[in-house]
């Protein structure tokens, strides 16, 4: 069963503060942004907290304290993502916190519709993706013929398609394969799209689970969508 999660609120935020003066956005961790007056994350971790979790990790980067100030009322544990840059990286941060043998993953900074009910149930490998009309600046799951995602290709196909929504039911295995995932020449960064693939290479298969509803919030723009959308149904 899925008692735990882990939620990356670890990222910089680059595309959030470009080209913006409002010193909201300039110097709060885009997961503390609010909508309809409540933060991001702090919907999820209701939401989580209302489902039945038992352990909540909230992984930051050196910010912390303005984490903990913001969600003091919240039963939350926190946890340091070190220099190593990525998603991958920023999950790594939880291997002493993690006890279960499968973990939900989430994002920090999207809102969503996730049956957490039905999750707490699962115990099998998953990788939550949305469908799109264009996945061209999206992760595409790719599946097998029995439903298993056997790559994520990130931004490299167009039209419709399964996106990645970053979310994931995750071995705690992950944790021993952390250092197989490759290091991107480009970025630095290790990536959690990665993670599929390896584990696949060693006999373990992930599952593609379709979402109802996922939308990421990266720039001003899609913040006040979020607004719009929240406005009209609540999903977290």
């Amino acid at each position: 069963m899925v008692k735990e999660v882990v939620i990356l609120a670890a990222g910089e935020g680059k595309r959030m503060k470009r080209n913006t003066t409002d010193p909201i956005l300039l110097t709060t961790p885009k997961p503390l942004l609010e909508i309809k007056g409540k933060t991001i994350i702090a919907r999820k971790i209701e939401k989580f907290l209302m489902a039945g979790f038992r352990v909540i990790l909230v992984v930051s980067k050196n910010d912390k304290k303005i984490f903990m100030e913001k969600l003091e009322k919240y039963p939350v544990t926190y946890c340091v993502q070190s220099d190593e840059k990525g998603t991958a990286a920023a999950l790594f941060a939880a291997r002493n916190a993690v006890k279960d043998n499968f973990f939900l993953v989430v994002m920090g900074d999207d809102i969503y519709d996730l049956d957490l009910d039905h999750l707490k149930n699962e115990n099998t490998p998953t990788v939550f993706g949305f469908e799109v009309p264009d996945v061209s600046n999206y992760g595409l799951l790719v599946t097998d013929n029995d439903g298993n995602v056997i790559d994520i290709l990130e931004k490299k196909r167009s039209g419709r398609g399964m996106a990645n929504t970053g979310s994931y039911i995750m071995p705690k295995e992950f944790f021993n394969v952390y250092y197989k995932i490759p290091i991107d020449e480009k970025s630095g960064e290790r990536f959690l799209t990665h993670v599929v693939k390896i584990f696949r290479e060693n006999g373990v298969k992930f599952k593609e689970e379709k979402i109802n509803f996922w939308f990421g919030i990266n720039t001003p723009e899609q913040l006040k969508e979020a607004e719009i959308i929240l406005g009209k149904s609540e999903k977290t």
